[in-house]
């Protein structure tokens, strides 16, 4: 909501990146039933909140291992190459080299292949964009499953082992990294691609 909020309100002029993080939360796509999707009597029990976020896609599971970004500016100006570069950078600094893969990736090259940290999506209107993702740092990879109601076909094919076999925490990589820390290394990396700097709000 708070995100929605900010990019219904903002200068499109402007050049914003929204850190933020859900405690124990199942977002869904714009166009998903969460009847369908989710089992909520297990949510319920759990205390585990349910959000809809503004774009469309699949379902995802955050909770305080999972830091979120959005970079919100004009429509004419938006290039994910460049939010895509500003966390990258960010990374650098934990010496942590990754790169962008397929449309919406960061992943990281590893023995196994590559490994998959953050997903991102996208959404724009007449004058302004958004592109929001996630970085995992330290997320419980298996709760996710606890809360949907998959499809059994798709679970055979894309069960929780195949999924934590294709994703690594940040931490695996460099255990100094948390939020806060990852945070300022973002906000940096921002101020230093832009060359500005402006007071960060709370």
């Amino acid at each position: 909501a708070t995100e929605d909020w900010i990019f219904r309100d903002m200068d499109p002029n402007c050049k914003l990146l929204f850190l933020w993080r859900n405690q124990n939360t199942v977002v869904i796509g714009r166009f998903q039933n969460a009847w369908k999707e989710c089992n909520t009597r297990k949510m319920d029990a759990d205390n585990i909140y349910l959000a809809r976020r503004q774009n469309g896609g699949g379902a995802v599971f955050h909770d305080l291992g999972n830091t979120n970004f959005t970079f919100l500016n004009s429509k004419s100006s938006f290039n994910k190459a460049i939010n895509n570069q500003i966390i990258l950078n960010a990374l650098s600094q934990f010496n942590i080299v990754a790169k962008a893969s397929g449309r919406n990736d960061l992943v990281i090259e590893s023995d196994e292949g590559e490994k998959k940290f953050s997903g991102s999506a996208f959404k724009d209107t007449r004058d302004r964009a958004f592109h929001h993702g996630t970085l995992l740092i330290n997320a419980d990879l298996s709760k996710l499953a606890n809360y949907l109601n998959p499809d059994p076909k798709k679970l055979v094919s894309k069960g929780i082992a195949s999924v934590r076999s294709r994703v690594v925490n940040l931490q695996e990589l460099n255990p100094h990294i948390t939020h806060d820390s990852l945070s300022q290394a973002l906000i940096k990396s921002f101020f230093d691609y832009y060359q500005s700097e402006c007071p960060v709000e709370i």
